[in-house]
């Protein structure tokens, strides 16, 4: 090839590269911006991904943790039959067999519930009443006895581990409000009279 041919085939080659060379740098830049821009979709992801595996152990944790909720939740009914039955008064020493029986039947359904973490919420007559783990059914009035105390417990609240389950139901004392009363003086000739003197628009 001659050395005219060689030139002329260097510019031409040159001719062609100019545009791809001149358009480079931005295309450089955008395919940098986009690297940037996965890699920021990258790090959301496992971010994200991260965030739901660590709510998936705290959701199966609870899980465990309350799994028996619902059966307690249904046997502290059986309980509560067993216990008003255990209430009955008999003489009758083959019905006090009987009812000795019931008692040793709710002792073991407690049992087993206890060690799942049921507890019976403690209360007492004389109590100041909460209203987190206590639901008043009714009221009354004694006035010797404090205010907003417990007077009955007509049926046992539970607790299922660090929730409770069914809050005690209870009788409490409620003292009257005191109203007060402002009573008006009636009007009388010398009460008018000390008025009149007192105002000095009156002649």
């Amino acid at each position: 090839m001659s050395r005219e041919k060689k030139d002329k085939h260097k510019e031409e080659t040159l001719a062609k590269e100019e545009p791809i060379l001149e358009t480079l740098p931005s295309e450089l830049e955008l395919a940098k911006s986009e690297a940037l821009d996965w890699k920021d979709k990258y790090f959301r992801a496992l971010a994200e991904l991260e965030n739901y595996k660590k709510r998936a152990i705290e959701d199966s944790k609870k899980e465990r943790k309350y799994a028996s909720q619902d059966v307690s939740d249904k046997l502290i009914d059986a309980i509560d039959v067993f216990t008003q039955a255990l209430q009955m008064q008999t003489e009758d020493p083959n019905f006090k067999n009987f009812l000795y029986g019931f008692k040793m039947i709710r002792d073991m359904i407690y049992k087993v519930l206890e060690d799942e973490g049921v507890k019976i919420v403690s209360v007492k007559e004389g109590d100041s009443f909460d209203p987190i783990t206590q639901h008043a059914i009714d009221t009354e009035e004694h006035l010797e006895l404090a205010d907003q105390s417990v007077l009955r417990v007509t049926k046992s609240g539970y607790l299922y581990k660090d929730r409770l389950l069914r809050p005690a139901m209870v009788v409490i004392n409620v003292h009257p409000k005191q109203e007060e009363i402002t009573k008006e003086e009636p009007l009388t000739k010398d009460s008018l009279e000390n008025e009149n003197e007192s105002d000095p628009f009156v002649a």
